[in-house]
């Protein structure tokens, strides 16, 4: 399996222990977390030895610490940026949260919430307008999801995404 599909495969894991530590597995949250992890461990496969993934070529993303992740999801524009520029040799632009929380990128996080200053200033300072979560979901793409649309008009984010070079269907998908 990629390095993707094992993420997720530990992001489903984590999910559905903390639902059993707290007690909680007769919601339909659960259940829901249940049938991904089956079919992510069908994906992966019942013979994977638990240890080998595929390689790739890109350097790993450094992983943000959870005030971090709360501030981009706040807007604290201050404190993200704060935070980036304190070690300008790691490419902290694209960091993402933890392999539990799905890796998902700090421009991913702003996203959905509205906050297009620091979406701005986050791909101005080189974030990857691309850059996906463990389960391939782009920024554009948790755009386009039903939650997402109920909550306001998406047209100035998917405009400031799209023209820093995001692409809703990405690598052949259809």
């Amino acid at each position: 399996p990629s390095k993707e599909m094992v993420a997720t495969l530990l992001s489903y894991r984590a999910a559905k222990k903390l639902f059993e530590d707290n007690w909680d597995t007769s919601s339909r949250q659960y259940y829901g977390f249940c049938r991904l992890l089956e079919q992510v461990e069908e994906e992966v496969g019942a013979d994977w030895d638990g240890v080998t993934v595929l390689e790739d070529d890109r350097k790993p993303a450094v992983v943000m610490p959870d005030y971090i992740h709360k501030a981009s999801q706040r807007g604290d524009i201050k404190s993200v940026l704060k935070w980036i520029n304190a070690n300008r040799t790691e490419d902290r632009v694209n960091a993402t949260t933890s392999v539990d929380k799905m890796r998902m990128p700090i421009l991913f996080l702003a996203t959905p919430s509205n906050h297009l200053m620091l979406m701005t200033l986050l791909l101005q300072l080189g974030a990857d307008a691309d850059s996906r979560t463990s389960k391939c979901i782009s920024a554009i793409g948790i755009l386009f999801s039903d939650v997402t649309f109920e909550e306001g008009d998406v047209s100035p984010r998917v405009r400031l995404l799209m023209s820093w070079g995001a692409t809703f269907i990405h690598d052949g998908d259809e």
